[in-house]
């Protein structure tokens, strides 16, 4: 199960003033997206990512508001990352190889979920 990671609090300060914003938005690593599906392939991973940047570009979507670099330690190297929204997670998820069962199965539970067969 994916975790759902809940709104950061960032504070910024602005001509003295405190001003707060949320990443609220950027709930998913696409890492663990890619482990929930049990893709381990880095070819296969990128490939799934790229299509999904594409796809933003393609449809002029703001790409920063959906995906965005970071990089996270998991205890003894620093790994990139992407922290990812709801709309990234699903295009990410829909531009993977459908031969992984965890993977068809996300696949169905969209278009099911979407009402696609309406």
């Amino acid at each position: 199960m994916l975790k759902h990671y809940n709104k950061s609090e960032n504070k910024v300060e602005k001509k003295g003033q405190r001003q707060w914003f949320f990443d609220a938005q950027l709930n998913y690593f696409a890492n663990e997206i890619m482990q929930t599906l049990a893709i381990e392939d880095a070819d296969e991973i990128a490939q799934s990512l790229n299509r999904a940047f594409q796809a933003c570009i393609t449809l002029k979507i703001p790409f920063n508001r959906n995906f965005k670099r970071v990089y996270r330690f998991d205890g003894k190297n620093m790994m990139p990352d992407y922290k990812v929204s709801g709309l990234a997670c699903y295009l990410i998820i829909i531009n993977c190889n459908p031969s992984h069962e965890r993977v068809a199965k996300a696949q169905l539970y969209f278009a099911i979920k979407q009402a696609v067969f309406k």
